[in-house]
């Protein structure tokens, strides 16, 4: 008996479902006045009567493959339509329509497999914008540009964040001359959907999840700089300098800086300060113009330095220990090489004097160390010296007087110290170690592809030496024996598998 109970109400949810399909596709399809005066008093009812009419529509939708494409039929959707957009005074929300009275609170899909006349309500938005009936399609946007309903701003949401998000560059959406990676302009001007979301009053919303950063564009699109709080700040930070980094009206691009300069959450300032250091000009200058400092106090001399904020930075490091100070720091979040590769960089502008000679005296002083896991904290000294010797192959200028001044030669590894002593000049040294170049040409041939031809070359020219690269190697021999054809893989035509 209670297998046949369920099997009876199963039948009739059924029987429900295909009745108000039925009879609302009579009333709009065939125009019968009867069957269109019965779904008016079903709706009108409310309950399970209105319901079976909401759910009859959307089976009606579904089977005329609303939004997909080239199935779509558009002469059985329209009519749907029309019935879902007429008013209806008891919708909570605006327009007051049939559609706004029903949808859901959210834009998610109805479960795979259980489709029970469920709407599909991100669909509107696609048919808002690319629906064949031009006059259709305006009223749906028309809808759009002033809704409150959740859900369909739920869905102008989830459309929005693959616009905002940063991908390739997007041909013609920029003005002429320019490239932007987000795909919300043509030419420079707002399209179709950026109308509709930057018209719509209700939008933007408080972002539901603070790592929903794609949102914060809409923010910056529309003024509403009050909400970037409520982001992740880290993220939020690298998200306003790459929209920096790519074309966006300039008003935009003024609440990027502003929003920037304006970071009250230690995560965020603590990430303008790390962009600085990476040397983003952007995070540069708003970090000077907002007073920002390092959270720990330890980074705040090389922060100082690489900002180019120089009367405070010789307070800051009055002996000229700036990577001294460094490299001790527990978690250190950006990499040696990085930070040496920084330094390398400004000692290559118009230093004043005293600070260019405070660095190179803290560049020659990291100390020898010939095993890094003996001591932690001096771990960060021996990646530092690693990464002046790796710029030092490199021909760096100022990685080569470093090496050569403070002796930073690699610990018992006669592989790497040849190379080193050749490209550094020290010759004196190189000659003791390998009289005859026969050590130096035999760590080539086995590691060439660790070095660079052309920086043997320009030494060995400079100092009047042979060039130490070993010769090409000959080619293998074109012995046919020996040649693979198509037809002896197991996989070519007549091959067994």
């Amino acid at each position: 008996m209670q297998a046949m109970h369920h099997g009876t109400m199963k039948f009739r949810r059924w029987r429900a479902r295909e009745r108000g399909r039925d009879v609302l596709a009579a009333a709009l399809y065939e125009r019968n006045s009867r069957a269109r005066k019965r779904i008016d008093r079903w709706w009108a009812a409310g309950g399970a009567h209105r319901d079976e009419v909401w759910r009859g529509a959307w089976f009606l939708l579904s089977a005329a493959h609303f939004r997909f494409g080239n199935h779509e039929r558009p002469e059985r959707v329209v009519p749907v339509l029309e019935f879902l957009l007429e008013a209806d005074p008891t919708s909570p929300y605006r327009p007051r329509v049939r559609l706004t009275a029903c949808l859901p609170q959210t834009a998610a899909d109805p479960p795979d497999g259980v489709y029970m006349g469920d709407p599909y309500v991100r669909r509107l938005v696609e048919a808002a914008l690319g629906f064949p009936c031009p006059a259709l399609r305006q009223r749906l946007a028309d809808l759009l540009s002033v809704t409150d309903q959740p859900g369909l701003l739920d869905a102008l949401e989830t459309a929005f964040r693959p616009r905002a998000h940063l991908g390739p560059t997007y041909l013609d959406a920029a003005p002429p001359g320019h490239e932007t990676k987000c795909n919300l302009w043509r030419g420079g001007c707002p399209d179709s959907f950026l109308k509709i979301v930057c018209t719509n009053p209700n939008l933007p919303r408080p972002p539901a999840q603070p790592g929903d950063i794609d949102l914060s564009l809409l923010a910056l699109l529309k003024n509403r700089t009050d909400l970037l709080p409520a982001f992740e700040q880290d993220a939020l930070v690298l998200r306003l300098l790459e929209y920096l980094g790519t074309w966006l009206p300039e008003q935009v691009h003024d609440r990027c800086r502003r929003a920037l300069r304006d970071l009250s959450a230690r995560e965020g300032v603590t990430a303008v300060c790390d962009q600085a250091v990476l040397g983003d000009a952007e995070a540069i200058a708003a970090a000077r113009d907002a007073g920002y400092r390092p959270a720990s106090s330890a980074w705040t001399p090389i922060f100082l330095l690489l900002t180019r904020q120089f009367a405070a930075y010789r307070e800051a490091d009055p002996n000229g220990r700036v990577l001294q100070l460094t490299y001790p720091i527990d978690g250190l979040r950006i990499e040696e090489d990085v930070i040496i590769d920084r330094i390398l960089a400004i000692l290559d502008t118009d230093l004043p004097d005293d600070v260019a000679v405070a660095v190179r005296r803290s560049l020659r002083d990291l100390g020898p160390l010939s095993d890094p896991s003996a001591n932690f904290e001096r771990w960060g000294s021996w990646g530092m010296r690693r990464a002046i010797r790796t710029r030092a192959i490199e021909l760096d200028p100022e990685a080569v007087a470093a090496v050569v001044d403070a002796g930073y030669l690699p610990e018992d590894d006669d592989q790497e110290l040849l190379p080193l002593l050749f490209l550094t000049e020290q010759f004196e040294r190189y000659d003791r170690e390998d009289p005859n170049g026969t050590k130096l040409r035999a760590v080539l041939t086995e590691k060439c592809y660790l070095y660079e031809h052309q920086h043997f070359r320009t030494v060995a020219k400079r100092a009047g030496r042979p060039d130490p690269w070993p010769p090409k190697q000959p080619s293998p021999s074109g012995d046919r024996t020996t040649t693979r054809h198509a037809t002896t893989w197991p996989s070519s035509f007549g091959g067994s598998f």
